[in-house]
């Protein structure tokens, strides 16, 4: 069974951008603004979905397990970089 890339890429970056910010939280240029901050994380989200669309990396087919794999690996770097 194969599955397009592009939902197994955006869950595994939503987990490791997640994991970076919880594990260095000094990352964060603007600690006083709440506005800001949320706007620094959403955009470090987006670029790399944005880099991904525009490189059709998303539209490559690959197998169920892989897209399962890359999901929970996601999702493991968010709960070991606590």
């Amino acid at each position: 069974m194969k599955w397009k890339l592009r939902i197994p890429m955006i869950l595994f970056i939503f987990g490791l951008v997640s994991g970076i910010y919880q594990y260095y939280p000094n990352i964060i240029i603007f600690q006083e603004n709440y506005f800001l901050n949320s706007l620094q994380f959403l955009a470090s989200i987006a670029i790399p979905i944005y880099i991904l669309e525009k490189t059709q990396i998303n539209e490559k087919q690959v197998n169920f397990l892989v897209g399962i794999m890359l999901i929970s690996s996601g999702v493991l770097i968010d709960y070991l970089m606590v």
